[in-house]
């Protein structure tokens, strides 16, 4: 692996787990004096959410730069199959996840949503710019991670069905969510194959985009 992509998996590394430390400090910090501890606890959560991913992904993105200026090129002159191949992309995550949910409510009797989507609304309803990291940045962020490094280093020495499944398998588990284990597995294996089909990383990322934007602005008015 080269030494950049192993800069790039310990800036997301970390940047995931920063909160341990990031999150207390600013609660004993004076940003939330009078502030009850329940809403306090949310709302340094979406700071520090603001201050890690968007500084996380500035870092890889500088790290990125050249294989970045090499796909805007691409995406200028294939713009329209990007375009088309992101639509199907679209349809066919919403499909998986519509599929999963009826699993799991008619074959494992659980009715109640995703925890870790609550929990995403529960901080973007007290603090707004929140939901920038959901529907923007995660996405960039999860499709450098599990797509272009992981699932592309395992692709050139395993065969697809088991790169993408081992990609998935890691996709899933980050997101902390076992009962919903096999819906972010099914959708990460969707975005291997999108990147494997059109060679462009864009066409996830958009994707993955227009998926989780719909999702939270769906929840955000359902509550």
């Amino acid at each position: 692996m080269k030494t950049r992509d192993l800069w790039i998996l310990l800036t997301y590394v970390v940047l995931q787990y920063s909160a341990v430390f990031g999150v207390p400090y600013l609660l004993n910090s004076n940003l939330y004096a009078g502030v009850d501890q329940k809403t306090a606890s949310l709302e340094a959560v979406a700071l520090w959410g603001c201050i890690s991913f968007v500084t996380g992904l500035i870092i890889i993105l500088i790290l990125l730069h050249k294989p970045i200026y090499e796909g805007i090129k691409h995406l200028k002159t294939n713009y329209r199959t990007i375009i088309n191949w992101v639509v199907l992309g679209y349809f066919i995550t919403m499909l998986t996840q519509i599929v999963c949910n009826l699993i799991l409510i008619y074959v494992f009797h659980l009715h109640k949503g995703s925890e870790n989507t609550q929990n995403i609304i529960n901080i973007a309803k007290l603090n707004p710019a929140f939901i920038i990291i959901p529907s923007l940045v995660a996405p960039i962020l999860e499709e450098i991670i599990f797509r272009r490094i992981i699932f592309k280093r395992l692709y050139n020495r395993l065969p697809f069905i088991i790169s993408a499944g081992i990609s998935s398998a890691i996709f899933s588990l980050m997101h902390g969510d076992l009962p919903f284990f096999l819906s972010y597995f099914l959708i990460g294996f969707v975005f291997c194959y999108l990147y494997k089909r059109t060679n462009s990383i864009m066409v996830p990322i958009l994707t993955h985009m227009l998926m989780n934007s719909f999702v939270v602005f769906q929840q955000i008015n359902l509550h």
